[in-house]
């Protein structure tokens, strides 16, 4: 079955490898994501995060700039197996194409800087979602993550991350305008709500569970999922324990199929099947992980049809949903 993935931390990965003088080879490599496994399991397409933490970074645009050029050199390496997707034409060639599909995304509006002009000359590059914030406050908004944050404390308090700033409600209206999706998986609660208020157009929370099932701050309420229901958007199902287990225990978290197939229920439950899509969160993840990597996708197929999905609604997060959102809003 076909795989389609809004969400994978790989291109940080490769980066820090090579700052470390110990460069990944992509084609087979130690990582949970690498290019004979995403052929090997069928993936119709890969997001490619451009992953930057603004509290580690000196200069947040350099460290994408490396990336977002890490990702352009595998593009120009491997012409015959990676396809760079940028335009719903893109997407209409991907089934036959026969290679995998490549789309570059950020992970931190702030890497910005507070520049629009900066944000374009992402787009021109060929970044198409992005999410507002990661765990840090900038000058877009504030983060799920509060500062003095704890999983000790559990479940959680709601959060008490601001909303968008004018500068961010700036930044939504330049993306919707240029066709880059607002992604607001990291977002605070006020910040999703803004986006429900003010978007004038579907986004994407690439990488987020719910609430109701893991009382994770990181997690979408039902209320926001019936509003990105209502609004289009798309949710991409997160492989996080912390995200999925529910358990008190938050030193034990592991990743299990049986709890991302409880999500996938939840969350088609309060926004309707054509929400839910895929966000591993592969390379950004640790822990005890029932899918290790790309090659694992088929127990997560299994698992959703042993849950009483059906294969219709199982191709729909597979690859569907998402093949569908992005052509008709990029």
């Amino acid at each position: 079955m076909n795989v389609w993935d809004l969400h994978c931390d790989t291109l940080a990965a490769l980066r820090y490898a090579e700052q470390e003088g110990h460069p990944k080879d992509f084609v087979r490599n130690d990582l949970m994501i690498d290019l004979e496994r995403l052929e090997k399991a069928d993936y119709l397409l890969q997001c490619f995060a451009c992953f930057v933490d603004l509290d580690r970074t000196e200069d947040p645009l350099l460290a994408v700039m490396e990336e977002i050029d890490i990702y352009h050199r595998l593009i120009a390496r491997y012409p015959d197996r990676l396809m760079p997707v940028r335009t719903p034409e893109d997407i209409a060639k991907l089934p036959g194409d026969g290679r995998v599909g490549a789309m570059l995304t950020v992970e931190e509006g702030g890497v910005c800087l507070g520049s629009v002009g900066v944000l374009r000359n992402l787009y021109r590059l060929g970044v198409r979602m992005m999410t507002l914030t990661w765990n840090h406050p900038n000058n877009l908004a504030g983060p799920a993550i509060p500062p003095d944050y704890s999983e000790d404390c559990w479940p959680v308090a709601p959060t008490r991350g601001g909303g968008l700033t004018p500068l961010g409600l700036e930044f939504v209206r330049e993306m919707e305008g240029m066709r880059m999706i607002v992604d607001v998986s990291h977002l605070s609660d006020a910040g999703i709500l803004d986006m429900l208020h003010y978007a004038k157009r579907p986004f994407a929370a690439s990488h987020s569970n719910a609430r109701a099932c893991c009382p994770h701050l990181r997690n979408l309420t039902d209320e926001m999922i019936a509003g990105m229901g209502e609004k289009g958007c798309l949710i991409g199902l997160n492989y996080c324990g912390a995200f999925l287990n529910d358990t008190p225990d938050r030193r034990h978290t592991p990743s299990r199929v049986e709890d991302m197939v409880r999500h996938a229920h939840h969350i088609i439950d309060k926004g309707g099947e054509d929400i839910l899509a895929l966000g591993s969160d592969f390379d950004g993840i640790g822990g005890e992980l029932e899918l290790g990597g790309a090659q694992d996708m088929p127990r997560l197929a299994e698992a959703l049809c042993r849950g009483g999905f059906t294969e219709r609604q199982v191709e729909k997060i597979f690859y569907r949903n998402a093949m569908r959102f992005f052509a008709d809003n990029l």
